[in-house]
């Protein structure tokens, strides 16, 4: 008897398992989304709040709400352009992700633009390339790009925890990981999915709190 009931249960936790694994994944809350501006003849254009933004290749860029215009810069470096945007808020204010390219070799960074004076509160470098959509959860941003992942304190701009030159041991040598899709939440953790540049693609889970590498899979 007592067999019979062990075996019921491996049947209903698989039954769980799989019944867990195609429940579709709840969206995030609307102003938790960074949404990508449209590429427009060497600069960016996306509207939000009642304001229409113009951001050029150059990092020059203005808000634009009926007549009135109020133009920012980026501060980008000499000869670095704009190459992707992203934008979201943040309490009121604006927040810009953007991939950068200088002489083909590609960047990334996050700044906080006050509203409604444009002022640059923090700017964050991301010490890589090919920077993926982000995911806000409260004031905390996860970002990726090249083998890098990290957590972005949005009140401060400061780093919570980074990993950059991310390698998984595959094989008699370690195997870097590539790019990221948009992280997930997970309970505790935040999971990071590879692109599909390798086969088969990999998962990176890591600790929301303390930044620690839990599991590669």
């Amino acid at each position: 008897m007592s067999r019979r009931i062990f075996t019921a249960a491996l049947l209903l936790l698989s039954l769980a398992r799989a019944v867990s694994a195609q429940e579709p994944r709840t969206a995030p809350e609307p102003s938790k989304v960074f949404r990508e501006a449209r590429a427009a003849s060497d600069a960016f254009e996306f509207e939000m709040n009642g304001f229409a933004y113009r951001v050029a290749a150059n990092g020059n860029g203005r808000r634009t709400k009926g007549t009135k215009v109020r133009g920012f810069n980026l501060r980008l470096d000499r000869g670095e352009a704009v190459a992707r945007l992203f934008y979201s808020e943040f309490e009121g204010d604006l927040l810009l992700l953007l991939h950068t390219e200088i002489a083909g070799a590609g960047f990334g960074f996050v700044t906080r633009l006050e509203q409604p004076s444009m002022r640059g509160l923090w700017r964050q470098r991301i010490p890589a390339g090919d920077v993926g959509r982000p995911l806000r959860d409260g004031r905390d941003l996860y970002v990726t790009g090249l083998g890098v992942v990290g957590k972005i304190d949005l009140r401060t701009g400061e780093y919570a925890w980074l990993h950059d030159d991310l390698e998984v041991e595959h094989g008699p040598e370690p195997k870097p990981l590539h790019t990221f899709d948009e992280p997930e939440l997970s309970g505790d953790e935040v999971l990071f999915r590879e692109r599909p540049v390798y086969n088969p693609r990999r998962t990176l889970a890591v600790s929301r709190k303390t930044g620690k590498v839990v599991r590669v899979e």
